[in-house]
């Protein structure tokens, strides 16, 4: 069963975050890589190949590593926009959080 409105809320999450980052991107190239994954979730989650509470699970966790490792601090404004697409990618009941455990994508999203 897909759920427009998350699919909506997941690519507008996206697309906020993604803004906030872009201009940055012109300067500083480690940023591209954050874009990739972003077009890459938005076009996902539009496609419907990719539930939009699992991708933005993937979007915070190869996020979250790109910038423990190259080293990026974000903005407080755009670490709310990021925070948002963590807590997006929870589910909202015991029995989605369990399922989340039992099938983590621990694997980048290519």
């Amino acid at each position: 069963m897909k759920n427009k409105k998350d699919e909506q809320t997941a690519i507008n999450l996206f697309d906020t975050f993604k803004n906030l980052i872009s201009e940055k991107s012109l300067q500083d190239d480690r940023y591209l890589r954050i874009l990739e994954i972003l077009n890459r979730a938005i076009e996902r989650v539009a496609k419907g190949s990719q539930t939009p509470h699992l991708e933005a699970r993937s979007v915070f966790q190869n996020i979250s590593t790109i910038c423990f490792v190259d080293k990026i601090k974000l903005t407080l404004e755009e670490a709310d926009a990021f925070k948002k697409i963590d807590k997006f990618s929870h589910s909202k009941g015991i029995w989605g959080e369990m399922n989340t455990l039992n099938i983590s994508n621990m694997w980048t999203s290519n």
